[in-house]
């Protein structure tokens, strides 16, 4: 299996938590769903629906602000909303991982070009990113986890049996994110995860999960889900 890794960095980042109305709140991180949209906008397919495997790694510490914004309305862009505030990532960079026999190739072209059919964002149309491919790691072996694992990326909270706590870390937990898009703006399943706050390697005891799969690289383990 192929799976490349590719990095997205930009100045300001919203991921919005769909529970929230009168604040836009946003997740720490991107989302499974935002990863798979802005690699379909690289391969400029609208509406993407794929079976590929993704992983997250955070790349720069999660920090937030908040900030309150006037947003153009509907009516021909010439009415404003009241103010809204949302809250709002800053500096995020991110590394993806994905592997995906059918769309993997034709992926892997675009990023070595530094081309996408269409324009590329973190969440919002005034968080523009450029995708920049870091690493393709050509026949990589994706396994189920071992008994313990150390990562650097986000993992999933159903593949956690223990966490072993070290004193330099800052551990989060965040929920409510869609696992599965199915197409035409449907969602299946959620997803839950552990993550590091500054991006730094967690050690785990895992429990079997037949979902989950893993990739050993030199560094740290991947997880795919």
């Amino acid at each position: 299996m192929k799976v490349l890794a590719f990095d997205v960095t930009g100045k300001l980042a919203h991921f919005r938590r769909p529970d929230t109305t009168a604040t836009h709140m946003t997740y720490p991180f991107i989302t499974p769903t935002a990863a798979q949209g802005l690699i379909g906008a690289i391969l400029g397919i609208t509406d993407f629906v794929s079976s590929g495997r993704i992983g997250l790694q955070l790349l720069n510490p999660v920090m937030a602000v908040s900030q309150q914004m006037s947003m153009l309305g509907k009516d021909g862009g010439t009415v404003f909303n009241r103010p809204t505030t949302m809250e709002l990532l800053i500096n995020p960079a991110y590394r993806i991982y994905y592997a995906d026999e059918q769309y993997g190739d034709q992926l892997l072209a675009l990023l070595q070009s530094e081309r996408s059919v269409y324009p590329t964002y973190l969440g919002v149309a005034y968080a523009l990113t450029k995708p920049k491919l870091y690493r393709v790691y050509e026949g990589a072996e994706l396994t189920t986890p071992p008994e313990r694992v150390v990562t650097q990326t986000v993992v999933p909270i159903e593949l956690i049996e223990e966490v072993e706590f070290e004193p330099d870390r800052y551990y989060c937990r965040a929920g409510g994110f869609m696992r599965t898009y199915k197409g035409n703006r449907t969602y299946e399943k959620s997803i839950d995860f552990l993550y590091e706050r500054d991006g730094k390697p967690i050690t785990i005891k895992t429990r079997a999960d037949g979902e989950i799969l893993y990739m050993p690289t030199e560094e740290h383990g991947v997880c795919l889900f």
